[in-house]
C-alpha cells in the first residue's frame, strides 16, 4: 500500500509542476505581434521540456525569458537561433536529463555559426551531470560541454552559473566557413566543476572576458580554469582581454596557453590579461609555444597587475617560447606562497623539452614580486636543448621575499648567462641523408621479435622493403592513464610523404596486423596517432628502425636497447637522452661495437648524453644503447636521438641497414 501511495504522490507532483502550452500566444509571436515570450508559453514537462524549450529558442522571438519554475528544465541538447536575447531569472536551473547525453559531443547547448545572440542570467544556473559521464554505459570523451559556441559572432554570455559539464563550461570553437568568433563577451560568468576546462578557446577575435570565475575544474587533462589551445595554423588569438577573473582550485593549471599549432605564418596573437587572480591552482599560467623559428607564433601577450596565489606547484611556467617568438610581459604582477613546502619547485621556471633548437627567451618580468613560502631558488630552468645556447632575451627586474629577507634582482645578460649557461659545449649537428646509399644487412628469416619499446602519442617508424615481397608487421596500441583507445589508423607512406595504405588500428587488447607488398624497393614510413596512449611494433619480416635525424623518438616505459650504426670515418656524434617534466626520468647506458660500456647516466630528467670523439667515433660498427628503470624518479616519457651520424634506431640488430651523409 505504501508503494502505491508513493507512486501515486509521484505522479500528482509530477502533474502540479507540469504546465501546458499556451497555443494562442505561441501564434501572437510566430505573426509578429508579440517580440517578447516566456519559454512556458511553449509548455513545461517537469520530466522533458527539451521540445517545449527547443521550439521557444526557434521561435523567432526577440526576446525570450525562461521563467522559473518549481522544478529545473530537464532538457537534451538544445541549438539557438541567431538575432535573440534570451533571458534566464533568478532561479531557473536548466539541467540536462539522465541517461542522455551519450555522443561523445553532445553538448547542452549549441550556438553553432550564428549571430546576435545574448544569454543573461543572473541567479540562474545551466548544470550537467558530470560524474555519470565519468563512468559506463558513457564513452570517455571530453566535449560535452555547457555551450558549445562554434563559428559565431557578437555573443554575449552574463551571469550565468555553468555547472558539471562533460567537457568545458565554455568552448569556442569554429565551423568550415567560420575561421573564428567574433566579438564574444563574457561577463560576470561562474564555471563551476567543470570535467575538462572552465573555458576553452580554440579561436576567437575581438574576445572580452569580464569578472568571471573558472574554479575546481577535474576530470581529464589540461583540467585548466581556462586554456588557450588552437588546432591549427589558420586559427587566432586576436585582440583577446581578460579583465578582473578568478581562476581556483583546478586540478590543472589556472590560466593555460598551448599554442604549439599556431606558427609564424598565423596571425600573430594579441592577448592582454588585466587584474586576474589564480588561487590555489595547480600552476597559476602555463605558456608554451612552438620553438623553432616557423613553428613558434609571433605577437604579444601581456599579463597586467595579476596576483597568483598558493598554487600546487609554481607560480609561472614557460615552454618551449623563444626569443624571437611572441613577446611575453608580466607587468606589476605577484607570485604569492606557490609550492608550498617544496624546496626542490622554483617561483618561475623555463622549460625546453627534447627536440627544441633555441632555449626560452624574450620574457619581460617588470617589477615581478615574490614571496616566497621557503627558501629556495626562485626561477629555474628545465633544460632539454641539444645546442651550444643558453637562455637569453630576459629582462626586468625582480624582487624576492622570504621570511625577513629581501633580494632585488636585475636580469641583465650578464646575470642569465651566469644563471643558465649552455648545458654542452660542443654542438654536434644532424646529418642529412643519401638515400641512396642505403646498404641492407638482414641475418634472419622470416618474422622476428622487436624490441618492445613503447612509442607514445604520435611518431614514425621506417622499415625497408624489397619490391613485390610482402611486409608483415605486428604489434598493438597500449593504454596510458586514463586515456580513451585511439582510432586514427595506421599509415604507411613513401619516404615524401604520401600515403599508400591505411590500416585500421586495434584496441588495447588487439593486435594489429600490417601487410604491405611495395612496387618499388626502398624506405617506407609507418605513421602512429595512438592520441594520448603508446604504441609497440612487436614483430617483422623487415629491418625496422626510428629515425632521429631531425628530432628525438618519445617513449614511454620502455626498457630494451636500440642500435646505432656509426661509419668508420664518422669523427665526432653523439647519442642523447632527456627525460620529462619534474620527475620523469630514465637510465641509459652505451656499449661499443665491441661491447665495452662506454657511458652510463642514471635518473636523467634534462638531457643528457654521449659523446664520442678523440677516436672513439672511429670504430665501425654497431653501438648499443641500453634503456632502464631509473633507481629513482617516475618512469614514464622519455626521448632518445643520434646526433652526428645517421640517426637510425634500429629495434633488432640482426636486422639494420647502413647510409651515408650527403
Amino acid at each position: 500500500m505504501k508503494t502505491i501511495n508513493r507512486i501515486l504522490t509521484f505522479i500528482i507532483l509530477t502533474a502540479l509542476c507540469s504546465r501546458a502550452a499556451s497555443p494562442e500566444l505561441v501564434e501572437k509571436v510566430k505573426a509578429g505581434k508579440l517580440t517578447e515570450a516566456r519559454a512556458s508559453w511553449w509548455g513545461f514537462n517537469a520530466e522533458d521540456s527539451t521540445d517545449a524549450l527547443q521550439a521557444a529558442f526557434a521561435s523567432g522571438a526577440k526576446r525570450l525569458i525562461v521563467d522559473k519554475q518549481p522544478t529545473p528544465w530537464i532538457v537534451t541538447s538544445l541549438s539557438l537561433s541567431s538575432n535573440q536575447e534570451i533571458f534566464f531569472e533568478e532561479g531557473v536551473e536548466v539541467l540536462a536529463k539522465k541517461g542522455e547525453f551519450m555522443g561523445k559531443g553532445d553538448s547542452l547547448f549549441l550556438l553553432s555559426n550564428i549571430s546576435n545572440v545574448t544569454l543573461r542570467g543572473y541567479g540562474a544556473t545551466l548544470r550537467m551531470r558530470r560524474d555519470d559521464y565519468d563512468a559506463p554505459p558513457y564513452k570517455k570523451a571530453e566535449w560535452r560541454h555547457v555551450l558549445c559556441i562554434r563559428g559565431c559572432a557578437n555573443i554575449k554570455v552574463f551571469g550565468l552559473t555553468l555547472a558539471e559539464s562533460g567537457g568545458d563550461g565554455i568552448y569556442l570553437g569554429s565551423v568550415k566557413g567560420a575561421p573564428s568568433n567574433l566579438d564574444v563577451h563574457i561577463k560576470d560568468v561562474i564555471c563551476d566543476k567543470n570535467y575538462r576546462q572552465g573555458i576553452s578557446v580554440i579561436t576567437a577575435e575581438n574576445l572580452l572576458i569580464e569578472n568571471t570565475v573558472m574554479r575546481d575544474t577535474a576530470g581529464t587533462a589540461p583540467s585548466a580554469g581556462i586554456d588557450f589551445e588552437p588546432n591549427n595554423a589558420n586559427e587566432r588569438l586576436k585582440n583577446v582581454v581578460m579583465r578582473n577573473c578568478l581562476t581556483s582550485n583546478n586540478a590543472g593549471d589556472g590560466y593555460e596557453f598551448y599554442l604549439p599549432n599556431l606558427h609564424k605564418s598565423s596571425e600573430p596573437v594579441s592577448i592582454t590579461i588585466e587584474n586576474c587572480k589564480s588561487i590555489g591552482d595547480r600552476a597559476a599560467v602555463r605558456v608554451i609555444t612552438g620553438n623553432s623559428d616557423e613553428d613558434a607564433v609571433r605577437g604579444s601577450m601581456a599579463f597586467e597587475g595579476c596576483e597568483f596565489k598558493s598554487s600546487l606547484k609554481r607560480g609561472i611556467e614557460i615552454s618551449r617560447k623563444p626569443e624571437y617568438g611572441m613577446k611575453l610581459a608580466f607587468k606589476q604582477c605577484s607570485v604569492v606562497g606557490c609550492g608550498s613546502g617544496l624546496t626542490n619547485k622554483t617561483d618561475v621556471a623555463f622549460s625546453s623539452r627534447g627536440g627544441d633548437v633555441t632555449p626560452v627567451g624574450g620574457v619581460c618580468f617588470e617589477n615581478l614580486q615574490i614571496i616566497q613560502p621557503c627558501s629556495r631558488p626562485w626561477i629555474s630552468w628545465f633544460n632539454n636543448i641539444f645546442a651550444d645556447q643558453g637562455v637569453s632575451g630576459v629582462s626586468g627586474d625582480v624582487v624576492v621575499k622570504c621570511d625577513d629577507k629581501v633580494k632585488t634582482v636585475a636580469l641583465t645578460p650578464e646575470w642569465l648567462q651566469a644563471k643558465f649557461p649552455p648545458r654542452f659545449n660542443v654542438r654536434v649537428p644532424s646529418v642529412d641523408i643519401d638515400w641512396d646509399s642505403i646498404k641492407v644487412v638482414d641475418a634472419l628469416k622470416g618474422e622476428q621479435p622487436l624490441q618492445p619499446l613503447r612509442l607514445r602519442r604520435q611518431g614514425e617508424y621506417l622499415f625497408y622493403a624489397q619490391a613485390g615481397v610482402e611486409v608483415l608487421l605486428t604489434g598493438n596500441q597500449r593504454k596510458v592513464g586514463r586515456y580513451a583507445v585511439s582510432d586514427k589508423p595506421l599509415l604507411i607512406k613513401t619516404l615524401g610523404g604520401k600515403t599508400l595504405k591505411k590500416i585500421k588500428m586495434a584496441g588495447f587488447k588487439e593486435k594489429v596486423s600490417v601487410k604491405f607488398t611495395p612496387k618499388k624497393t626502398g624506405v617506407y614510413r609507418l605513421n602512429v596517432d595512438s592520441g594520448g596512449n603508446s604504441f609497440v611494433l612487436r614483430t617483422a619480416n623487415v629491418p625496422v628502425a626510428f629515425d632521429t635525424s631531425v628530432n628525438p623518438v618519445g617513449l614511454i616505459s620502455s626498457r630494451g636497447s636500440l642500435y646505432l650504426s656509426v661509419a668508420a670515418e664518422t669523427e665526432l656524434f653523439a647519442v642523447q637522452i632527456s627525460g620529462s617534466g619534474d620527475a620523469e626520468a630514465v637510465k641509459a647506458s652505451v656499449f661499443s661495437p665491441e661491447g665495452k660500456l662506454v657511458w652510463s647516466s642514471d635518473m636523467i630528467v634534462e638531457v643528457d648524453r654521449f659523446t664520442a670523439n678523440h677516436g672513439e667515433g672511429q670504430k665501425d660498427g654497431l653501438w648499443r644503447i641500453k634503456l632502464d628503470r631509473p633507481s629513482e624518479g617516475c618512469f614514464e616519457d622519455f626521448h632518445v636521438s643520434a646526433l652526428g651520424a645517421p640517426g637510425f634506431l634500429f629495434l633488432n640488430s640482426q636486422r639494420i641497414w647502413t647510409a651515408q651523409k650527403k
